[in-house]
């Protein structure tokens, strides 16, 4: 009897510790989230490059590109709609990362709050200079550049960068 009191009272004094572990699920559940949101946001991504593409070939083509002659502005407000579909799968993103970090019980860090300046052209790549630059710290720099070479030039990549 004296046994079973004694093992009453350490699973008594263990069960909280128990109720405080992390649920597993829950974190392999929002870490699969957070790899859709990723993936979800590269397709973006790449949706934002065709639309600078075109933007850009309508500038220095308007005989072939512009084809409903608006001077561009079809192709310019297709590619800005891009960037902003970018930044919301890009906040999706941050979110996810956040509930990875609460569920899984580790701190990870976020983009956090991230502003934009006005988008200009594709050719300056003012948006998605942000973008690249809001991972500076978070992801090697090789990789942001791999990153940001699929949307802008090495050279403009290399000035983003380094600002």
């Amino acid at each position: 009897m004296k046994r079973l009191a004694l093992l009453v009272l350490f699973f008594v004094w263990l069960s909280p510790s128990l109720s405080n572990s992390t649920d597993w699920y829950s974190c392999a559940d929002d870490l699969d989230r957070l790899r859709r949101a990723a993936r979800d946001a590269a397709d973006v991504a790449n949706d934002v490059k065709s639309k600078a593409d075109d933007f850009e070939n309508c500038k220095r083509f308007p005989d072939i590109y512009d084809l409903i002659q608006d001077r561009c502005r079809g192709k310019a407000y297709d590619y800005q709609s891009a960037l902003s579909n970018l930044e919301s799968e890009l906040n999706t993103v941050d979110r996810r990362i956040r509930s990875v970090s609460s569920s899984c019980g580790m701190v990870m860090s976020s983009m956090g709050n991230h502003s934009y300046a006005e988008p200009r052209t594709p050719s300056s790549g003012n948006r998605l200079c942000e973008v690249y630059r809001s991972y500076k710290n978070k992801l090697p720099l090789e990789t942001l550049m791999k990153l940001c070479t699929q949307s802008m030039s090495e050279a403009e990549c290399r000035t983003c960068l380094s600002q």
